[in-house]
């Protein structure tokens, strides 16, 4: 990571998030409560199974880990005591925690909740979609494959504030991992205790951050956060409540914002074109790429002609511009703007690695295409179902390509099948019951290997089910014997790129930008990447 790239975000995420911040404000509100908008349902409050971003943000809110994300690429010291120096030759980290720790319901805190959660998360029975981010640490990779018990996972509980961690490989990005979800600890008697339904309800886990969750189920669409009086820091947090609500349509959101009735909300479209005046507009990058995962056990799809065709039909600069709106730009490619750098020369990943002819807009090759691969299929007609999330900035981008692929490829028809995030979610993970999957990611660190496990053979997130050796051979040298060279590392990552655009791995279809308002009386409001937003330090002033 560079440091042009790290002052670059700072400069950004600190004109975001610390407005407010410091001393708070003398004339606060009495009544310290706020209320925030989420775009789409969530699935769990289990760490080790979250995928989506309005779960992250409501258990950022309520847990904690070794360390926090300040914003997107800084974090600070969470649980530990501070960020830690790892010793012999850079693959041993030895985390002290704070004394005294408690969860909500009163249980003491001790190094063994991270021993616990850590290998609960690694175990291939919970199926835990981001186990991947494990591999750095010693013998994760053995774990995964069923050749080790979790118990030989490379972490240990010196004593109840003592936890070291035993890496396979030097890992430079090891800290921004400390601060993910994944990696929070859990408590062994409640997660026991519940079993399979644990985390399905607010009253179903327990909380070690600075508030606790009331009210969540997967079947209501509000829910709350109270101060928790058990967080080590709870003097630092002064809202007293937050009021979460899901809120799918963005006008009826901003009526709701526009009326006083939610501090906070997303912006879609238009809105974002309409508000950006507005004095409680933010927009900002947070290291997302929308693409369509083509589902590579469907026959036609598995012909390169075909995936070419389709994306060829897509307009991408017009589908930002016109349809979006909020700032969102047009890809290059697998991997968004600002997550690396070209150690070499400073270059942005995105423009260093662009392979123009994966995004290119060219309907007469499509066409071409479009024929030569039904020719290959003896077929004279195609009908693909595309799954996408009941969000409208997908559902417009959905209907989007819908209608240019339609246009211009003769026997092509594609139905969208709009549903629920959760459940669109777990569809692609099956890879079942679709053919184009509408999805997006957004990276939780500003790490290329982010990006790149998407079409990592075999991996849970890989929603089409994309294979090819070559790219798994890149892929694991810049995770194995190249992770110490900067510069082979970067290489690898290139080629690997490449190889998946040559193949039209994925339809690329945009880089996200997140556009929001936030009523200005709400201060001390911070924002991380896949985060989302942060209330720790929030507060309500005064009219």
């Amino acid at each position: 990571m560079q440091m042009k790239w790290i002052v670059g975000w700072l400069i950004l995420m600190s004109g975001i998030g610390l407005t407010g911040c410091g001393n708070a404000s003398k004339n606060q509100s009495s009544s310290q409560k706020a209320s925030v908008m989420e775009p789409a349902d969530i699935e769990s409050l289990d760490s080790s199974m979250i995928t989506d971003v309005g779960a992250l943000e409501t258990v950022n809110n309520s847990q904690e880990g070794l360390y926090r994300m300040k914003n997107s690429t800084t974090v600070e010291p969470g649980l530990a005591t501070k960020i830690v120096k790892p010793t012999q030759n850079g693959i041993v980290y030895t985390f002290h925690l704070r004394k005294n720790l408690k969860w909500s319901n009163g249980d003491p805190l001790t190094a063994n909740d991270f021993v616990y959660a850590w290998r609960r998360t690694v175990t291939p029975a919970t199926k835990a979609p981001d186990s991947y981010m494990y591999l750095p640490i010693k013998n994760a990779a053995a774990i995964e494959k069923g050749k080790l018990s979790p118990t030989k996972l490379g972490v240990t509980a010196i004593n109840a504030t003592t936890f070291r961690v035993e890496l396979a490989r030097v890992t430079p990005y090891f800290k921004y991992l400390c601060a993910s979800v994944p990696f929070l600890p859990q408590n062994p008697k409640v997660v026991q205790k519940y079993g399979k339904a644990y985390g399905t309800a607010a009253d179903k886990t327990v909380y070690d951050g600075p508030f606790i969750v009331r009210g969540w189920s997967p079947s209501v669409s509000n829910w709350t956060l109270k101060r928790n009086p058990n967080y080590w820091d709870k003097k630092a947090v002064k809202l007293k409540t937050v009021q979460f609500s899901t809120v799918k349509s963005p006008q009826t959101a901003l009526s709701l914002y526009q009326s006083g009735k939610l501090d906070n909300i997303t912006l879609a479209g238009q809105q974002a074109a309409h508000e950006k005046n507005n004095k409680g507009y933010i927009s900002y990058s947070h290291g997302e790429t929308d693409y369509i995962a083509y589902n590579f056990r469907n026959r036609a799809l598995r012909n390169l002609n075909i995936r070419r065709a389709i994306s060829l039909t897509i307009n991408r600069q017009s589908l930002v511009n016109n349809v979006l709106k909020n700032g969102s730009k047009a890809p290059t490619g697998l991997v968004p703007e600002e997550i690396a750098q070209n150690p070499a020369n400073g270059k942005d990943f995105a423009s260093d690695t662009k392979s123009q002819t994966a995004v290119a807009y060219n309907p007469q090759l499509a066409k071409k295409l479009w024929q030569r691969g039904l020719s290959q299929l003896h077929l004279k007609k195609l009908s693909l179902n595309l799954v996408c999330y009941d969000v409208d900035s997908f559902r417009n981008s959905a209907e989007f390509i819908q209608s240019s692929a339609e246009k211009n490829l003769k026997g092509l028809s594609i139905h969208i099948n709009v549903e629920p995030k959760v459940q669109a979610i777990t569809k692609m993970q099956s890879k079942k019951g679709y053919d184009l999957g509408f999805t997006n990611w957004i990276a939780s660190y500003p790490e290329l290997n982010e990006f790149f496990q998407l079409l990592n053979t075999g991996n849970a997130n890989n929603a089409g089910n994309y294979s090819n050796k070559q790219y798994d051979t890149y892929y694991d040298r810049a995770n194995g014997v190249d992770s110490l060279n900067a510069k082979k590392r970067y290489q690898d990552f290139q080629k690997a790129e490449l190889i998946a655009m040559k193949d039209q791995a994925i339809l690329a279809v945009n880089q996200g930008q997140m556009a929001r308002l936030n009523n200005p009386e709400l201060k001390g409001v911070s924002y991380a990447a896949a985060s989302g937003i942060s209330l720790k330090n929030a507060y309500k002033v005064s009219k």
